[in-house]
């Protein structure tokens, strides 16, 4: 039986239009959305002024004027504060006496002094150093100075039941929306937002809208619910700088062995190394 020969050209056609549905589908579904975070971000000062750059809110800060200014700079004067902070009464209250407390000469917070992670959401906004992004298809990674925060972006849940464990960056998932990355975040210590020390509990809960600006500016939009201190969710939103510098060696712990001190109470016990054992 004889077959007729098939038509001139349709097995090239039908391959460019598999490789064309192909192309389509990639530029539709990027296989890795936000690859070109990868590198070394730093904050900004997101609309407020420069020395509220490491208050967790910089547009809603009152700064402690400066009695000598200079180029160098440890974040706000002791009496500096943020503003807009919807707390609960009592707890505005307790807020505005820390304060108080700072601008009195009495350290409040000892994050810095203790060489421990700043934790979330103030690693995100009240954090001096800056972190470097490095995106992988199931997972984004932010490295801070002395820790890590993972973001996971496999479609897990958040534990639940005997399986939560709390921690400093507590657990955060995220999807992709496009070339927004949503973040949701649980299970944090208690803590501070930021260096004027405004407190907030371990039933916090933060979600983040994580977008580009353009080539070297990176939105953040964050919201803070705390159904123990806040009477309604807090939004603030964060710019990240792009650092010329893409991988800076920035990604260890500026703090050796030995080196945390407890500042809390406004005083320091500190044990020389040639002392050690005469306890």
């Amino acid at each position: 039986m004889h077959r007729p020969p098939p038509a001139v050209g349709t097995g090239f056609a039908a391959a460019i239009l598999a490789t064309a549905l192909l192309t389509q589908a990639c530029e539709e579904k990027p296989a890795n959305p936000g690859s070109d975070w990868n590198g070394y971000w730093q904050m900004d000062a997101s609309g407020g002024p420069p020395g509220a750059r490491i208050m967790f809110d910089p547009k809603h800060a009152y700064l402690e004027p400066d009695p000598s200014p200079g180029d160098l700079s440890f974040g706000p004067m002791p009496g500096s504060k943020l503003t807009d902070v919807p707390y609960k009464p009592e707890y505005q209250r307790a807020y505005d006496e820390i304060v108080q407390k700072t601008k009195e000469g009495i350290a409040t917070d000892g994050v810095a002094a203790g060489c421990r992670p700043y934790g979330m959401p103030r690693v995100m906004s009240g954090n001096p150093y800056g972190f470097e992004i490095i995106v992988t298809p199931e997972l984004v990674a932010m490295v801070f100075d002395v820790d890590t925060r993972m973001i996971h972006t496999d479609e897990r849940k958040h534990p639940t039941g005997d399986g939560v464990n709390y921690t400093w960056d507590g657990h955060s998932i995220g999807r992709w929306e496009g070339t927004t990355l949503l973040i949701d975040t649980v299970a944090m210590y208690a803590g501070n937002y930021d260096q004027t020390n405004p407190p907030h509990s371990d039933q916090i809960h933060v979600t983040e809208r994580l977008h580009l600006l353009d080539h070297d500016r990176l939105q953040n939009d964050i919201t803070v619910e705390d159904p123990v201190m806040l009477v309604r969710p807090w939004q603030v939103t964060r710019i990240y700088k792009r650092s010329p510098i893409k991988w800076p060696d920035k990604a260890i712990s500026n703090c050796g062995p030995d080196e945390s001190v407890d500042m809390v109470g406004g005083h320091q016990n500190l044990i020389l190394p040639s002392e050690k054992g005469r306890q």
